[in-house]
């Protein structure tokens, strides 16, 4: 018996024929544009989200209040005079170019964008992510008030007077120098990059990521707020008068030597190094990890806010936990041999 529901879905596929993938598409282009159009008269308020949607270009004269998402879309230029109040997301869209004048007032996202260039004197007050895209140079006078994703790009310099307002992030870039005087509020990753010097007068407010690197040596005047990282680089010293207000990370480096004076306001990690000793004043805030190194001897005025690892040493082989901490009774913490 044929059910009364089974003849409605049949005369209904009878009477309305399905839409092909391309009428779809251009209705889904149709309705995308009305959106845009209905924004428009609207006076641009809030944010305009076309995400996924088929759109290829923007009406000049678009003013976004708001946020304006073009993430996965098929566009390839935006138009000369747009302006976008907070963020323009155009990550996984093949533009190559963005026009002169535009102005962002928050963020701008170009992750796994085509993106060659940049236009002068662009202005980004939120992150700059450009990571994953062919970009080799950036125009001078480029202000970024956030963070800036460079990782995973062929980019080998930076143009003088950059500034960037959060971090700065270059890991796995061809990166051979930075320009003079440059300061980075944030955070500097330099890890994975033939870089092998830093310029003076470098500022760096949070860490400096410098791991795996061909670096030899620090510039005299090389001020870093948070840690410093500089594990498996070929770094033999410091210099004169470095303060680190995190952790200095030292592990598997050829380092023999450290400044006298040196203050770390964190960890001070030493393991796998050939330094046989430590200067007089030096000043760590938390631990002191100097497992598997030549270490024979602790300066009388060594202070360690935390613990002291000190196994696998001649140090430790040589002298019981007791005579260690009568050769260095400012260590709080724990002594490890």
């Amino acid at each position: 018996m044929i059910k009364l529901l089974d003849l409605l879905i049949e005369q209904e596929s009878i009477l309305i024929p399905r839409r092909s993938p391309e009428e779809r598409r251009k209705n889904h282009l149709i309705a995308t544009q009305k959106k845009i159009q209905q924004y428009i008269k609207d006076g641009g308020k809030g944010d305009l989200y076309l995400k996924g949607t088929p759109i290829t270009s923007l009406p000049q004269g678009l003013n976004v209040e708001g946020n304006l998402y073009l993430k996965g879309t098929p566009i390839t230029s935006l138009p000369q005079d747009l302006k976008v109040g907070g963020s323009l997301n155009l990550e996984n869209t093949p533009i190559t170019s963005l026009p002169q004048g535009l102005k962002v007032g928050g963020s701008l996202y170009l992750y796994n964008t085509k993106i060659t260039s940049l236009p002068q004197g662009l202005t980004v007050r939120g992150y700059l992510d450009l990571q994953s895209t062919p970009i080799t140079s950036l125009p001078q006078g480029l202000t970024v008030g956030g963070n800036l994703y460079l990782s995973n790009t062929p980019i080998t310099s930076l143009p003088q007077g950059l500034k960037v307002g959060g971090s700065l992030y270059l890991y796995n870039t061809k990166i051979t120098s930075l320009p003079q005087g440059l300061k980075v509020r944030g955070n500097l990753d330099l890890q994975s990059t033939p870089i092998t010097s830093l310029p003076q007068g470098l500022t760096v407010g949070g860490d400096l990521y410098l791991n795996y690197t061909l670096i030899t040596s620090l510039p005299q005047d090389l001020k870093v707020g948070g840690s410093l990282n500089l594990e498996n680089t070929p770094i033999t010293s410091l210099p004169q008068g470095l303060t680190v207000g995190g952790y200095l990370d030292l592990q598997s480096t050829p380092i023999t030597s450290l400044p006298q004076g040196l203050t770390v306001g964190g960890y001070l990690d030493l393991y796998n190094t050939p330094i046989t000793s430590l200067p007089q004043g030096l000043t760590v805030g938390v631990d002191l990890n100097l497992y598997n190194t030549k270490i024979t001897s602790l300066p009388q005025d060594l202070k360690v806010g935390g613990y002291i690892n000190l196994k696998n040493t001649p140090l430790s082989k040589n002298n019981t936990i007791e005579q260690i901490k009568t050769m260095a009774p400012g260590v709080k913490g724990n002594i490890f041999i």
